[in-house]
């Protein structure tokens, strides 16, 4: 079992006057007829308060600054938002609780368990380092409340939900996260794998996973100037230390620095418990060595630093990993702001579950180069009018250039109505130029016939760009019908 000595955080003038005071004690050491001196002391003194103009959520106005809406003074150089971290409101809507659990069935029937890292708030876990009037402010108990509220409804959906109460209200030496930014510190992940392990021994079916011992190990520190402390250095030209906290690696116990010697299953092994998620799952905190550590099972993982909370997973599902060897479970890790009944999500996620129109017959289907503009891509009609209704078909298309990272196209219907749809990649996202998506089947929309689809050429169009695309029905029994409507979506 691992049990790291961590080492206090510093801030570059902590740090500055440390080394000043070792370099005068170390000096003093070293001739013993040099008088003694008393090192110096140095104080480091917090950042000037945060400007009234903070407070002013009218002058949030980008989507950057969007995100810190708004900051609020805390203890020690701590900020908070009052819209995501001070937040007493949780959860999704009832549709989008039973679009999580169409998901979550339609990965079940692949004998896939999804496990949901559902982010507490720093304001559920650090809210002792806000200012006595703050605190005040800050309705905890509601919180909590609505917190394990939404928890007990994400679990009735058939997800497995740790429970990371025991986390709120820490008065750990070393935080859960930082003082000024929206990640967790790698302790504070190592305390949240810690949970998620043992959720994931509960799961029928773990103790069949190959199990080996990992081990994770101080590799330096971790710098972090936060994005609270930048985006206060926009609204009120503040500045703020860097923070350092200690950085781990985990990996094979007695495998060394080069690994594979303590390695039971080879480079070949395919891991069975695959990690989908933000930033937060990146190797800077190293939630999955953690994971590694407490489960002992191996962790694929697949998180996108800046992809929210859908992107990891929709790359994951589009990639042949995922297909030729599908893992017993995917851990989801994502933070309680984003939007679960995001509607444009599961109308991707539901058809990638079956891969797309991979293995089923292609009801219409093409080849293309685009041009500057619109570019029919599909017709209905060609050689004979099909019955094609929404609520029974898909797409599957890939651009030749993977760099497009935003589709829009136009649908058309025999009633004469069309559908707008825009659908976007984050750049950090590696899906080959692919986009798979429902046809829409909202009421009104389910029985329409499809006519044609047209794709509109990106803004910056790659020469020679070309699309093969492909209309195929539904696989029967697989991930089943949802109704969806696009994200940024019209229709006339």
């Amino acid at each position: 079992m691992y049990a790291a000595k961590l080492n206090p955080r510093f801030t570059k003038r902590a740090a500055l006057g440390l080394a000043v005071s070792a370099a005068l004690l170390a000096s003093a050491g070293a001739n013993a007829a040099t008088p003694q001196y008393q090192a110096p002391q140095y104080k480091v003194s917090g950042n000037a308060p945060l400007c009234p103009a903070a407070a002013n959520n009218g002058l949030y106005n980008t989507k950057y600054l969007g995100f810190f809406t708004h900051l609020v003074q805390a203890q020690d150089d701590w900020l908070f938002r009052t819209t995501y971290d001070l937040r007493t409101d949780f959860g999704t809507t009832p549709e989008g609780y039973a679009k999580l659990k169409a998901l979550r069935d339609a990965l079940k029937k692949k004998g896939i368990e999804l496990v949901v890292v559902y982010q507490p708030t720093r304001g559920l876990i650090n809210r002792d380092q806000l200012t006595p009037a703050e605190r005040d402010a800050f309705d905890y108990d509601l919180a909590k409340k609505n917190y394990l509220a939404t928890v007990e409804k994400l679990r009735q959906t058939g997800m497995w939900v740790p429970d990371y109460s025991p986390l709120f209200d820490e008065k750990e030496e070393h935080a859960f996260y930082f003082k000024g930014d929206h990640h967790w510190t790698p302790y504070g992940a190592e305390r949240a794998a810690k949970i998620t392990a043992e959720t994931l021994k509960e799961i029928p079916g773990f103790d069949a996973i190959p199990k080996q011992q990992y081990e994770s190990k101080r590799v330096g520190l971790l710098s972090k100037l936060g994005t609270f402390h930048k985006a206060a250095a926009q609204l009120c030209g503040n500045s703020y230390a860097t923070q350092y906290v200690d950085r781990f690696e985990t990996t094979v116990a007695g495998s060394g620095e080069g690994g594979g010697e303590g390695d039971l299953f080879g480079d070949e092994s395919q891991p069975q418990v695959a990690l989908v998620g933000t930033s937060n799952s990146g190797p800077a905190y190293n939630f999955a060595g953690f994971l590694e550590q407490y489960s002992g099972a191996e962790i694929l993982n697949n998180a996108i630093s800046g992809g929210g909370f859908d992107s990891s997973l929709l790359q994951y599902l589009s990639s042949q990993e995922f297909h030729d060897h599908p893992p017993k479970i995917i851990v989801w890790e994502f933070a309680t702001h984003y939007d679960m009944a995001q509607k444009s999500f599961y109308r991707q996620a539901m058809p990638l579950v079956d891969n797309g129109c991979d293995g089923q017959k292609a009801v219409l289907k093409n080849d293309v180069k685009l041009h500057n503009g619109a570019t029919e891509v599909l017709v209905n009609g060609k050689n004979q009018l099909l019955d094609l209704r929404g609520s029974n078909y898909q797409v599957d298309l890939t651009f030749s250039d993977p760099s497009v990272k935003t589709l829009k196209a136009t649908i058309w219907y025999l009633n004469g109505r069309r559908e707008n749809l825009k659908l976007e990649q984050s750049a950090a996202a590696d899906t080959g130029g692919r986009y798979v998506f429902q046809l829409r089947n909202d009421p009104g929309w389910a029985e329409l016939n499809m006519l044609a689809m047209e794709i509109h050429s990106p803004e910056q169009m790659p020469d020679n760009l070309s699309v093969k695309a492909t209309l195929c029905k539904r696989p029967a029994g697989g991930a089943g019908t949802l109704t969806a409507k696009a994200a940024g979506g019209t229709d006339s």
